[in-house]
């Protein structure tokens, strides 16, 4: 073939390759130009749909969203408000929250606490909800919706429901009761405990006010169980069967006191008399007799006021402590509170006695064994007497006396006080004074008879009680004199006349000088 004729159709070839070539870049580019309006008119469709979309719920609740189960997509305030006031603020008032206790049952009326909704600001914040986001965010939240539920907030008055509680309680609150044991000289008579209950008044509220804040429409009430406590007799039948023998017993004698200090003594023994201490409990005397008023029958006796001896209600109880006192130490306990008396007194020794001041100066002892004490007091005839039962188990083989010895005795000194009634100079005695002294006491122990142990129990000081003299200040004065008589003038005798003088007889002088 002739080379000139193969060039020139090669030639031609591409030439009509290149025609091509042009061709498919301009159909090319054609093509991407309308796929590019196409989604740019679709981008611009698509803007427009997602906006107008986003601004219909500009006034109005997004999909998805509730208030208290109540579906309110779409709707604006013052439908979703009007929505609320007519389900729910209605439905909330005619609930109520039954109290059931076995076959008891109670009620609280939700209309009766004062029920005050706060359902304009739930709605608000509702429609609040994704307006912050971006319009993309919105369009999501509107086509996509997620459901939330939104809880109205409200406020009521608690007064009902802690009264209705209380009220609870007081009808099924049972009070336990103790056994009790009584009698004299170990012939004892004991009666049953009974098992108490309490309402749990505290989980009982809290229940309450849980199923308040909770409460739902579809729920026209809702129940809550009484949950009621045992409370269990401290004291029972079987532990005072267990007292069955004197542990100790002391007496003193009032006889020859006033009736009234004998009344005292009499009642405040009966006050102590029949008084139960489990182990472990302590004896306070001021809890137990309390204050000595003229309401409790009590009369004025003697009491020491500082260093004198003066009248109070209650004179002489004082007798009963240290009566008791001595009881106690000679069963072996060592009471937690005792002071002696500021100034002396007879019917016990020096340094065993127990002084009361309520409520500042008490006598405190507690039970040290594992059983219970039965303390009994008897007052009359002019001797109380205190006698202390207990376990046999719990008596020891060891005894104890109780001796005391006066080491320094404070003299009386006098003391005088002004009467301006009494004339100056007279003194009339009206309180004899009394020495004190310091003491200690001793407790000695014996085991099968023979002493084992000798200790310092107290050292007491106990103070002089001065003689009290009254110094009449009154000034004494002198009876006036009687005037005195004017004695008659005398009367003048008559003058006797004069005598007639005699001559003189006259001799002749002699000399010159006589």
């Amino acid at each position: 073939m002739d080379k000139n004729l193969e060039g020139s159709d090669k030639k031609k070839k591409r030439k009509r390759k290149s025609k091509n070539k042009t061709r498919l870049s301009k159909n090319v580019k054609i093509s991407i130009g309308v796929s590019a309006a196409v989604i740019i008119v679709g981008l611009i469709g698509g803007g427009v749909y997602v906006k107008t979309s986003v601004e219909k719920y500009k006034e109005a609740i997004y999909p998805g969203m509730k208030i208290q189960g109540m579906d309110l997509s779409g709707k604006n305030r013052e439908d979703a408000i009007k929505i609320i006031n007519e389900n729910y603020t209605k439905a909330m008032n005619e609930k109520r929250i039954v109290i059931k206790s076995k076959d008891k049952e109670y009620d609280i009326k939700y209309s009766d606490l004062g029920l005050t909704f706060d359902y304009e600001n739930t709605v608000d914040e509702v429609l609040k909800e994704g307006k912050d986001k971006d319009l993309f965010e919105k369009f999501k939240m509107i086509k996509y919706p997620k459901e939330k539920d939104h809880e109205i907030k409200f406020t009521y008055n608690e007064a009902p429901v802690n009264e209705k509680i209380k009220n609870v309680a007081k009808e099924l609150n049972k009070n336990k009761v103790e056994a009790t044991i009584s009698g004299y000289g170990g012939n004892f008579n004991i009666t049953d405990e009974q098992v108490g209950y309490k309402v749990d008044e505290e989980s009982l509220k809290k229940d309450i006010l849980k199923h308040i804040a909770e409460s739902k429409i579809d729920e026209k009430e809702v129940v809550v169980e009484v949950k009621l406590i045992e409370d269990k007799p401290k004291i029972t039948k079987a532990e005072l069967k267990k007292v069955d023998t004197l542990m100790s017993s002391y007496s003193t004698s009032y006889a020859g006191g006033t009736i009234d200090r004998s009344t005292n003594i009499e009642i405040c023994t009966n006050t102590i008399n029949g008084k139960v201490l489990m182990p472990g409990e302590s004896f306070s005397f001021n809890n137990i007799v309390g204050d000595t008023t003229p309401d409790k029958g009590y009369l004025e006796g003697g009491v020491y006021v500082g260093n004198k001896l003066e009248k109070g209600y209650g004179g002489g109880i004082c007798q009963v402590s240290s009566t008791l006192h001595n009881a106690v130490i000679k069963m072996g306990i060592l009471p937690d509170q005792r002071l002696n008396h500021n100034m002396t007194v007879g019917y016990v020794p020096l340094g065993l006695d127990a002084t009361i001041a309520y409520p500042y100066i008490d006598y405190v002892f507690t039970n040290p064994t594992k059983f219970p004490l039965y303390i009994e007091g008897v007052a009359g005839g002019g001797t109380v007497q205190f006698n202390i039962y207990g376990n046999s188990a719990a008596k020891s083989s060891k005894t104890y006396e109780f001796t005391s010895e006066t080491y320094e005795t404070i003299a009386a000194t006098a003391q005088y006080e002004d009467d301006p009634t009494l004339p100056e100079g007279k003194e009339v005695v009206v309180q004899q004074g009394v020495d004190g002294c310091k003491v200690k006491a001793y407790r000695l122990t014996y085991e099968n008879g023979a002493l084992i142990n000798q200790e310092l129990m107290n050292n007491d000081t106990y103070a002089a009680m001065p003689t009290t003299i009254k110094r009449g200040t009154a000034k004494v004065q002198k009876p006036a004199e009687p005037p005195k008589k004017e004695e008659p003038p005398k009367k003048e005798e008559p003058q006797k006349p004069a005598e007639t003088p005699k001559p003189t007889e006259t001799k002749p002088q002699t000399g010159s000088g006589q």
